[in-house]
């Protein structure tokens, strides 16, 4: 069970001191945060605020709305009121002593107008991006992001037990996913899946049982499933679940801001021989790639090995999407938003380095029949990996 806590002040102000060293490398006099997520992670808040961030001297946490709970949420030293971007530029000035000369801005979220206006306001000033230093930082977490995450896990596993118990013949996926969801809200679970990508959003339920697994859409996955509608053409839908099909639940939890994400397979009564057969290989290329996670391996390289045993297993057909819908990708980085780096794809050639968090999916899809998968949530460390995601690695037969 979780309460409501705030972000630890050390922690705040470790990211502060270490993104105040980046711009110093990269030559950047100061940056201004306005995406909630990276607020979030630089305040302890997500109240709606600027953060203006000196490469030297202290940062200032300009508040919107509302101010008086982000002053108590955040864990920066000057927090001020303001009504309007407008006065930003002034107040700078006023506290900081001077416009800065180059401005950082998150160029990889803010829409053309937000960056234009800024333009406006900081005329003198030559704006860059500065998402790449955020997001490079923000995928080495700390211990404290670390147990977070682990408590978002050991919930996972507990809803995982819950959604075998509850499994029965004729319930909709949608009703399934409902009651997984309500025993997750029970434990603290936040319900959204925050991601940073613009036409993309991310959900809790995705539930595919049957040849609803074997649906692809518009999603960046190997399968989407029905959905509800043509308007959320994706994840779990009135479909009833029957007995003996495959049915894949790949549930994710937020905790405090932070995610994991994992997939198991259900079936009510026994699975067919052939879908257990694929179930073992994917278990395998799982495995294979996870043996060979360590600091110094690179996405891709891994992303290979998964290639590799894939063809060793014989199901290369299958593997990451049916022939023509496959994806170029095997897992993600995780932590404040699903999309973190790194990401274990074809062509991501970041090192893994200790600290770093990441979901680890291998899927295969028989298109127009199921699909079977797994997935887990794992930190490096200094010789491999940790499961975050402490659910066994088996087939959930239903209690009923």
């Amino acid at each position: 069970m979780t309460s409501y806590k705030l972000v630890p002040k050390s922690e705040i102000d470790k990211r502060i001191q270490t993104l105040q060293g980046l711009l110093r490398e990269k030559g950047i006099e100061a940056a201004l945060w306005i995406q909630k997520t990276d607020i979030y992670y630089l305040t302890g808040t997500l109240q709606r605020s600027y953060l203006f961030v000196p490469a030297k001297g202290d940062p200032i946490h300009l508040i919107k709305k509302d101010f008086k709970r982000g002053r108590v949420e955040s864990g920066i030293g000057t927090i001020l009121h303001i009504r309007s971007i407008k006065q930003i530029p002034q107040t700078i000035r006023r506290v900081y002593g001077r416009m800065p000369h180059t401005l950082g801005i998150e160029a990889d979220v803010l829409p053309v107008k937000v960056w234009q206006r800024l333009e406006s306001l900081f005329n003198a000033s030559q704006l860059v991006d500065v998402s790449p230093l955020l997001l490079a930082q923000r995928s080495v977490k700390s211990p404290y992001e670390i147990n977070v995450m682990a408590q978002a896990g050991r919930v996972g596993k507990a809803v995982y037990a819950y959604g075998r118990e509850i499994l029965k013949e004729g319930m909709t996926e949608i009703a399934f996913a409902g009651k997984m969801m309500a025993r997750a809200f029970e434990m603290g679970h936040e319900g959204l899946l925050r991601m940073r990508a613009m036409n993309d959003e991310s959900y809790c339920w995705h539930i595919l049982s049957g040849e609803n697994g074997g649906m692809v859409s518009y999603i960046n996955a190997p399968m989407g499933g029905r959905g509800l509608s043509p308007a959320f053409p994706v994840g779990a839908s009135m479909k009833p679940i029957l007995r003996h099909e495959p049915v894949m639940v790949d549930f994710g939890i937020c905790l405090q801001g932070y995610q994991i994400d994992e997939t198991r397979m259900f079936c009510i009564g026994e699975m067919p021989k052939r879908y257990r057969d694929l179930y073992r290989s994917v278990v395998a290329i799982h495995h294979a790639i996870l043996d060979a996670a360590r600091p110094g391996m690179t996405g891709q390289a891994l992303f290979e090995i998964g290639l590799g045993q894939a063809q060793k297993e014989g199901v290369s057909e299958f593997y990451l999407g049916p022939p023509g819908n496959k994806v170029s990708f095997v897992g993600h980085g995780i932590g404040l938003e699903i999309n973190d780096p790194p990401f274990i794809a074809s062509m991501d050639t970041t090192p893994l380095r200790e600290g770093m968090t990441f979901a680890l999916e291998p899927k295969l899809v028989v298109e127009g029949e199921a699909a079977i998968g797994i997935e887990d949530t794992v930190v490096v460390t200094h010789d491999g990996i940790r499961y975050l995601t402490p659910l066994r690695q088996t087939l959930f037969h239903a209690v009923s």
